[in-house]
């Protein structure tokens, strides 16, 4: 395939550092270097002296995703990383049964000799004296603060000396603070990849792509999965293309694709090295032929979702609790006259990333336990939402518009860039 969008979407890449794969890499290293710099006053925040990362190999903890150098991007046999408040006030970053030189340049090798992973953790505790040392063991957080395995957590119990294992705790609100936060250099890279990820859609959403009467749903994601290929890019999802048509209700996920249909995508992209996520939904109409336009009873339900994207923004604030966000957009939402359902779910790091749920697509009512957390200053988010009403043009059949979003929190909640505005006509 040599769709013109290929050349296009490897230029940004290229322009923006991310291509050639040695220049991604020496990217991630650097933003590697500002990742790490947030622990310190994250460790403050949540009162934990020493945080203890283990695992081993092809049973990661998750949390090593977002600490590891290119070239170490998993475990090697039994690893651990340690954080360690130190005498200075500061945060020492030691590594323990990780050889790489890359890793070395961010943390100090501390396994001497043939030692036991207890041994090395009794003698470092002995020279960091921490009064709480924080272990990734909460189920409460939707496995991103229980990546300490089982079989880890008892080695623990059994090997280290009462003294120790009575400071053990739970270090659940650090992990996800420090996995939802992201830095000003991986917000820059998430806005290439949101504009890319928007030029995966538009190719995919041309007479170019979609011929109707012949090309299938399948088809079409296919086509997007070549493009991504192309671009030494990946999906951590589908993509998903899916439609509804006049006189068949309810959406249907595979099928060909024919004059009338209203199509609908969700693709989420990935790169190789830099663990920076997107997440997105827009929706598209099939003009029959002697129709250059959508019905008016579907451009009005697409600017309703509009509406309930910013009514949504409104009360996304950084301190208000995920169940508290849901309610007060999806009252207000209500109070405009719309029929709303929201799912919003955290992004960056990981597709359905850390930090409060608000609310479920099978579930729009509060959440627990994760519904209860505070969303966090600049952390990032999947916008994502649907408005129904009826068509009038369809002979009052209820429509689903389906829009996700990806969008930054800081003072206010804002897109990564920009937002899909009216539907797209092919």
């Amino acid at each position: 395939m040599n769709h013109p969008v290929i050349g296009t979407i490897r230029q940004k890449l290229y322009d923006n550092g991310l291509l050639p794969l040695r220049s991604q890499a020496e990217l991630w290293d650097r933003l590697l270097a500002q990742r790490l710099e947030l622990i310190p006053a994250l460790m403050e925040e949540t009162k934990i002296d020493c945080w203890l990362i283990a695992a081993n190999e092809n049973n990661e903890d998750p949390v090593l995703h977002s600490l590891m150098t290119w070239d170490r991007r998993t475990a090697r046999r039994l690893t651990a990383l340690l954080f360690c408040r130190n005498a200075r006030g500061g945060v020492d970053q030691l590594s323990w049964g990780m050889p790489s030189d890359e890793m070395a340049r961010y943390y100090t090798p501390s396994k001497q000799g043939d030692e036991s992973l207890c041994q090395g953790l009794v003698r470092l505790f002995g020279q960091y004296d921490p009064q709480r040392i924080g272990i990734n063991i909460s189920p409460a957080c939707g496995g991103f603060c229980d990546g300490l395995s089982a079989g880890l957590h008892a080695l623990l119990q059994e090997e280290l000396p009462a003294e120790y294992r009575g400071r053990l705790c739970s270090a659940e609100r650090l992990s996800t603070r420090f996995l939802e936060t992201m830095t000003a250099g991986e917000l820059h890279v998430m806005e290439t990849l949101v504009e890319v990820t928007e030029d995966v859609i538009r190719a995919a959403y041309s007479r170019d792509v979609v011929r109707p009467g012949e090309t299938s749903t399948e088809d079409v994601e296919w086509f997007m999965r070549d493009v991504l290929s192309q671009c030494e890019l990946d999906f951590w999802f589908g993509p998903d293309v899916d439609f509804q048509r006049q006189g068949l209700e309810g959406m249907s996920h595979s099928g060909v694709i024919q004059p009338g249909d209203l199509l609908h995508c969700d693709i989420g992209v990935l790169l190789k090295y830099i663990p920076v996520l997107t997440d997105k939904q827009w929706m598209a109409y099939v003009a029959p032929p002697g129709e250059a336009d959508a019905p008016a009873g579907l451009h009005k339900l697409f600017a309703q979702g509009n509406q309930f994207q910013d009514i949504t923004r409104q009360v996304y604030k950084a301190g208000h609790t995920g169940n508290q966000v849901f309610h007060d957009a999806v009252d207000a939402g209500k109070a405009a006259g719309l029929d709303p359902q929201l799912y919003c779910h955290g992004l960056g790091t990981f597709g359905h990333g850390p930090g409060p749920i608000i609310g479920r697509y099978d579930h729009q009512d509060s959440i627990y336990p994760r519904g209860e957390l505070p969303l966090g200053m600049h952390t990032s988010y999947a916008l994502e939402l649907n408005v129904r009403g009826p068509a009038a043009e369809w002979g009052g059949q209820t429509v689903r518009i389906s829009l996700e979003e990806d969008i930054h929190v800081a003072q206010s909640a804002e897109f990564v860039h920009g937002r899909q505005q009216k539907l797209i006509v092919l």
